[in-house]
């Protein structure tokens, strides 16, 4: 993680009592989970693309065969390779 700011938000007192206590139940701290969610709210989207969506050319054909295999764990740590890939 970079480095970090302070800053301060407005909450109404119900969402900050909701906020705390779903910390808590995750033995979390509040800024914790806050910056959790925050992180997983504006994390990128990779969509899924259907291959039925397009008709690869023969380049593209020929580009694929010199890639070779892919090992499942590269795909799986790439959001990027497993969205294309459509796994």
């Amino acid at each position: 993680m970079g480095a970090t700011i302070q800053t301060g938000i407005r909450l109404s007192q119900s969402l900050y009592e909701r906020l705390k206590r779903n910390a808590k139940r995750e033995k979390r701290s509040l800024n914790s989970y806050i910056t959790g969610i925050l992180e997983s709210a504006t994390e990128p989207v990779f969509p899924l693309l259907d291959p039925a969506d397009f008709e690869p050319d023969e380049d593209i054909q020929r580009l694929g065969q010199t890639l070779g295999d892919i090992p499942q764990e590269k795909i799986e740590s790439d959001p990027r390779l497993k969205s294309i890939l459509a796994l």
